[in-house]
């Protein structure tokens, strides 16, 4: 009896300081952001480069990723606007989007505080990392 108090004991404390350890994000992520860049996780051809910046010089221009507080996102590039919804996992390691058509897409968080917000997408089989910064 005594020997599975002491379990429970250790159990619960193992418990609490795993819940401790784990902050939910969400008001943090609770803003518009802009790309400040791109990284990828497989070496780019160096042919490709200057499209490359290219493109994230004009997604620093032109896009904008704004998560609410309601569980509702907006993103907008130019004049395409795309919403929907959007959660974050218990531990605040996984951005789950779903549009609204329905189409659902995780995203990987990688850091996320108040100035700067990584997170790594799977854009047709290449994995991408975006560093964002709150807009301006």
């Amino acid at each position: 009896m005594k020997q599975s108090k002491q379990v429970f004991f250790l159990m619960t404390l193992i418990l609490l300081l795993m819940s401790s350890g784990c902050k939910d994000k969400s008001a943090l992520l609770a803003k518009t952001w802009m790309v400040n860049d791109l990284q990828y996780t497989t070496e780019v051809p160096k042919e490709m480069q200057p499209t490359i910046d290219k493109s994230v010089a004009e997604m620093r221009n032109s896009f904008r990723l704004t998560y609410n507080p309601d569980g509702t996102y907006k993103t907008q590039m130019n004049d395409q606007l795309l919403e929907g919804k959007w959660k974050m996992n218990w531990n605040s390691t996984i951005i789950t989007s779903t549009t609204d058509k329905g189409a659902t897409k995780d995203f990987k968080v990688l850091e996320l505080t108040e100035s700067s917000f990584k997170f790594e997408a799977d854009e047709g089989g290449e994995k991408v990392i975006f560093v964002m910064i709150p807009a301006k």
